[in-house]
C-alpha cells in the first residue's frame, strides 16, 4: 500500500525555521497570528506560515491574518482535490501557486472566488488547456487601461473590468493561481526600442515554462502582440520571493525580491562581462554594477550585480546599447563610473571609478553624444495558430469583448454612493457633508474605483476640525485628502491619535518636524526584509514599528495632517514638507532647494519632460530622475529651484527604427548659485530613421469585395499605406498636408493607398476634396477590426491612434511608420519616397 501524501514533506522545516524567524523578529505582530494558526488544520497553518515567511514585512503590517487565510485553504484545497497540483514539485507549488503575491499589487482575497468562477470551465484539462482557457475568462473581465502607477489588487481589477499591463498580468496571474495552475508575472523593465514597458504572464507545465498575454487570449502558447517586440528587449525578469532560489541567472535583488533573467526564452542573446578598477587601477571587488536602458529618457536600470574578486561582472543581455554605471563605497565617500557599450559590438568594457564629488570638474560641463542602438527584431518565438484556430479565437474573443463591455457598462463603485448618502443627524455631521465630495474629487480615478466608504468616513471625521484654520484648498489637498504617496488607503488617524496626550499633539503642531525625530527614534527600516516599491501604510509601520524610508516620510505627512497640519511629499523628488506661512517648507535641511537652474529651449524643439529631456542628481553614487510634472517653459525660459549638488540632463531624439541620438550635460551646482545652461537636441538624418521590417500578410478589398493580398500591392518599389479615420483632426491633417504640396504628391499617387472602413468615408469633404486633387490615388477596404493592431504593432507605433501610416520598399517590407497627429508627416513621406 503506497504511503500517503504528506503536504510539503520537502520543505517543512525550513518554512518553520524561517517563520519562526519572523515572529522573533515582530513578536507583538506574530502574537495574535499564532493564536490564529492554531485553529487551522495543520495543512492551513504551514501553509500560512509559508506565506508569512517570505512576504515582505510591508505585507505583515498591513493586511490582517484572514486576507492570508483566504490563499492558504485555497492552496490546500488544491493540493487535496488536484492530482496534478499535488504532483508538481514543491517549489513550483509554494512559489507559483500558493503564494499570494504576484509583484507590487495591494493583497486582497480573490483566490477562493475566483476558483469558484473558473472551476467548472477547466473540468478535466490539463495546465496547458487550463491556462488557455483561464485567459478566456480573464478576457471577458478585464481589459487594457492606462491608469497611474498605483497597482490595484486582482479582485479590483475583476470588479471595475480594466487595468494597465501590470494589473492585467496580476489578475491573470492570481486567476491562473486559484485553479492550480503555476504562474508568475515576467516583466520587460523598459523597452530599448520605445518608451514604454510591459508585463505579462508565464504558465509553467511540462517541466518548463510558457508564455501568454494577460487577458489577450489565443488559441496556443508563446504567442502575444509582444513576441517580436520581446525579440528587442535587453532584459526580461521574473521575481522570487522565497530565499531558496531557483535555477537562473540572478541579475538582482529588491530588498528580500530575488529577479530572474528570463530572456533567452525571448530574443537572441550574448554575455557581457563589465570589469571595474578603483581609483589605483585596480580591480574593485564588490562594486554595485547597474546595467541601464534609454528609456523616457531616462537611464532606467534593468539589472544589477556586483562585481567579484577580479573586479568583474557578468550579464545575459540583448544585442544593442546598455548604459553602464558602477558605484562604491569606501570609508565613507563614494566612487562612480559610467559608460555606454553596445553589446551588438562589444562584449567588454571597464570602468574606473572616480570620487563622486570629483564628477563634475569644471571641464566636463558641456554637451557629450551619445548613440543608442536597439536591438534588431529577431523574433525566437515563431510559433503560430492555424487559420482554423485564429477563426475561433476571434470568436471567442468577440463574445468575451460583448460579456465584459456589458459588464462594465455603467459600473462604479458602490461604497463611493455610500459615502456620498450618509445621513447627517448632527452639526459636525452637517459641516462634515459638505466636504463628501471635495474628498472624493481630491482622490485619484483609479482612488474612486476601489476606495472604501468607512475609510474616507474616518478620515474625514478627524480632519473636519480643522476646516476652518487655513484655506479650503490648502485643508482638502493637504489635511482631509487620506492619499499622500501610492500607499494602499487605509485608516490610521485614529490610531495616530491615540499616541500622542493634548501637549504632546500641541507641541507637534507648533514644530512639525519634530514629528520626523519621533519616527526616526520609534520606527525601524529592515530594507532586506523589504520590497521597496511596496509601501507599508501609516497604520502598518505603527503596528509593527519597521517601514522604509518612503514609508516613514509617508508616515510623518499622515501624522501632521491628522494633527491638522497641511504636509505632503513634494511632488518632484517625495521630499517631506509641511506647511509654514502659507507656503511649503522642508522637513530635512538638507532637501532645502537653495540654488536654481536657468533652463533654455531653442525655438524649433517642443521640450516634454521624460519624453525628450529629464534631469538626475547624483547621490551615493547614483543618479535619480526629479519627478517634474507640469512645468512649462515660458518664452522659452524654465526656472528650476534645486538643491545643491552633481546633476546630469539627459536630452533624447528618438527615431523610428527605435534608435536614439542621446545628449548628456553633467554639471556640479553650489548653494546660492544660479547657473543657466541651454538644452540641446540632436538632429538625425534621414538614413538613421529606417528600418527593414517584414510585415505579416494581410488582405484589403475592393470596392465590389475581392479580395487582395498586400504582398501584390506592395510588391514593387516603394508605397504608401494609409489607413484613414474620416473626419478625425489626425486624418484630416495629414490630408490638408498632402494637399499644400499637391504638385510633390501628385507624382507618387500610383503608389499611395487609402485604406477606409466603407464607401461613404470616401464622401467626406476633406477626404473627396484630397482624392479629386490626387486622381490616382488607390482605394481599398477593411473593417480595422485586426490589422490596425497588428500592423501597428509589428511596426512599433501605437495601434490605437489613426490615421496609421506605414512606408514600404518592396513586398510587405516596412521601412517607416508613423500613428495618430503629427506635424510634418507630409514633408516626412516626400523625403521617404
Amino acid at each position: 500500500m503506497a504511503e500517503p501524501r504528506v503536504f510539503l514533506k520537502e520543505n517543512r522545516g525550513r518554512i518553520e525555521e524561517n517563520y519562526l524567524e519572523q515572529a522573533k523578529n515582530l513578536p507583538r505582530v506574530f502574537a495574535p497570528v499564532d493564536e490564529k494558526l492554531q485553529k487551522c488544520t495543520e495543512e492551513v497553518a504551514l501553509a500560512c506560515k509559508y506565506l508569512y515567511a517570505f512576504m515582505p514585512y510591508s505585507d505583515i503590517g498591513n493586511y490582517p491574518f484572514e486576507v492570508f487565510l483566504d490563499y492558504a485553504e485555497n492552496g490546500v484545497r488544491l493540493w487535496k482535490e488536484n492530482p496534478q497540483v499535488a504532483d508538481l514539485p514543491e517549489e513550483i507549488f509554494l512559489n507559483y501557486v500558493l503564494f499570494h503575491r504576484v509583484n507590487e499589487e495591494e493583497i486582497a482575497q480573490c483566490r477562493t472566488y475566483f476558483r469558484a468562477e473558473i472551476g467548472s470551465r477547466i473540468q478535466g484539462m490539463n495546465f496547458r488547456e487550463a491556462a488557455l482557457e483561464v485567459n478566456y475568462w480573464c478576457a471577458e473581465e478585464a481589459t487594457y487601461h492606462c491608469t497611474d502607477d498605483r497597482t490595484l489588487s486582482a479582485i479590483s481589477v475583476y470588479r471595475r473590468g480594466n487595468g494597465r499591463c501590470g494589473e492585467e498580468s496580476v489578475f491573470t496571474v492570481n486567476a491562473l493561481r486559484s485553479v492550480g495552475v503555476p504562474a508568475r508575472q515576467v516583466y520587460a523593465p523598459k523597452w530599448s526600442h520605445c518608451d514604454d514597458n510591459h508585463a505579462w504572464v508565464e504558465i509553467w507545465c511540462d517541466g518548463k515554462w510558457y508564455f501568454l498575454g494577460a487577458c489577450e487570449p489565443e488559441e496556443i502558447l508563446n504567442k502575444g502582440w509582444f513576441t517580436n517586440a520581446s525579440s528587442r528587449a535587453m532584459m526580461i525578469h521574473s521575481r522570487v520571493f522565497d530565499t531558496k532560489i531557483p535555477e537562473g541567472e540572478v541579475i538582482g535583488t529588491d530588498g528580500m525580491v530575488t529577479m530572474l533573467n528570463e530572456l533567452k526564452r525571448y530574443a537572441v542573446t550574448k554575455e557581457i562581462t563589465v570589469t571595474v578598477k578603483d581609483t589605483q587601477g585596480l580591480p574593485a571587488e564588490g562594486a554595485e554594477v547597474s546595467f541601464e536602458v534609454l528609456n523616457y529618457s531616462e537611464y532606467a536600470p534593468i539589472a544589477e550585480k556586483k562585481t567579484d574578486s577580479k573586479g568583474t561582472a557578468r550579464l545575459t543581455t540583448g544585442l544593442g546599447s546598455l548604459h553602464i554605471s558602477a558605484r562604491m563605497c569606501s570609508d565613507g565617500e563614494w566612487f562612480y563610473a559610467e559608460t555606454v557599450m553596445n553589446t551588438d559590438k562589444e562584449d567588454n568594457c571597464e570602468l574606473c571609478l572616480v570620487p563622486q564629488d570629483k564628477r563634475n570638474d569644471g571641464e566636463s560641463e558641456k554637451w557629450t553624444a551619445a548613440d543608442i542602438f536597439a536591438p534588431h527584431d529577431a523574433p525566437v518565438n515563431t510559433d503560430m495558430p492555424t487559420p482554423e484556430q485564429k477563426a475561433k479565437g476571434n470568436k471567442r474573443l468577440a463574445a468575451a469583448n460583448v460579456h465584459r463591455e456589458q459588464k462594465v457598462r455603467n459600473w462604479s463603485n458602490p461604497e463611493c454612493e455610500r459615502f456620498l448618502e450618509k445621513k447627517v443627524n448632527r452639526i459636525e455631521e452637517a459641516i462634515a457633508a459638505s466636504y463628501r465630495e471635495d474628498l472624493l474629487r481630491v482622490l485619484t480615478e483609479k482612488d474612486r474605483t476601489d476606495c472604501i466608504s468607512d475609510v474616507l468616513e474616518e478620515h474625514l471625521e478627524l480632519a473636519i476640525p480643522y476646516h476652518g484654520m487655513m484655506k479650503k484648498d490648502t485643508f482638502v489637498s493637504y489635511v482631509l485628502n487620506p492619499r499622500v504617496d501610492d500607499e494602499v488607503l487605509q485608516k490610521y488617524r485614529r490610531e495616530i491619535k491615540k499616541h500622542f496626550s493634548r501637549t504632546e499633539k500641541q507641541e507637534l503642531r507648533d514644530d512639525p518636524s519634530r514629528i520626523w525625530n519621533l519616527i526616526e527614534k520609534a520606527i525601524v527600516s529592515r530594507p532586506e526584509k523589504e520590497r521597496s516599491s511596496v509601501i507599508t501604510t501609516p497604520a502598518g509601520c505603527i503596528r509593527t514599528c519597521t517601514g522604509s524610508f518612503l514609508s516613514k516620510k509617508i508616515l510623518f505627512v499622515a501624522i501632521a495632517r491628522t494633527l491638522g497640519v497641511a504636509a505632503r511629499l513634494n511632488p518632484h523628488d517625495r521630499s517631506m514638507e509641511y506647511m509654514k506661512n502659507g507656503r511649503f517648507v522642508p522637513v530635512l535641511a538638507r532637501t532645502e532647494k537653495n540654488c536654481t537652474l536657468i533652463l533654455k529651449a531653442g525655438e524649433t524643439v517642443q521640450w516634454k519632460y521624460f519624453q525628450n529631456w529629464s534631469i538626475a542628481k547624483l547621490e551615493n553614487g547614483r543618479y535619480t530622475s526629479l519627478k517634474l510634472g507640469a512645468e512649462n517653459f515660458e518664452d522659452q525660459i524654465l526656472n528650476l529651484p534645486l538643491e545643491s549638488g552633481n546633476y546630469r540632463i539627459l536630452t533624447s531624439n528618438r527615431l523610428p527604427n527605435g534608435n536614439m541620438f542621446a545628449n548628456e550635460y553633467h554639471f556640479e551646482i553650489q548653494p546660492g548659485e544660479t547657473k543657466e545652461i541651454e538644452l540641446v537636441l540632436r538632429e538625425a538624418d534621414l538614413e538613421d530613421m529606417l528600418e527593414n521590417i517584414s510585415m505579416p500578410e494581410f488582405m484589403l478589398k475592393t470596392e465590389d469585395g475581392t479580395e487582395v493580398k498586400a504582398s501584390d500591392l506592395t510588391a514593387d518599389g516603394k508605397h504608401i499605406l494609409m489607413f484613414l479615420e474620416e473626419e478625425k483632426e489626425p486624418t484630416e491633417h495629414i490630408l490638408n498636408e498632402m494637399m499644400e504640396q499637391e504638385e510633390a504628391f501628385a507624382g507618387y499617387a500610383e503608389q499611395i493607398i487609402f485604406v477606409v472602413r466603407s464607401k461613404e468615408a470616401l464622401e467626406t469633404p476633406t477626404l473627396s476634396k484630397a482624392l479629386a486633387k490626387l486622381k490616382n490615388i488607390q482605394i481599398y477596404y477593411d473593417d480595422f477590426s485586426e490589422i490596425i493592431n497588428t500592423l501597428g504593432r509589428r511596426m512599433y507605433v501605437d495601434p490605437d491612434k489613426l490615421p496609421l501610416i506605414i512606408v514600404t520598399n518592396g513586398s510587405l517590407n516596412g521601412i517607416y511608420a508613423t500613428s495618430g497627429y503629427n506635424v510634418g508627416t507630409g514633408d516626412m513621406l516626400l523625403r521617404l519616397m
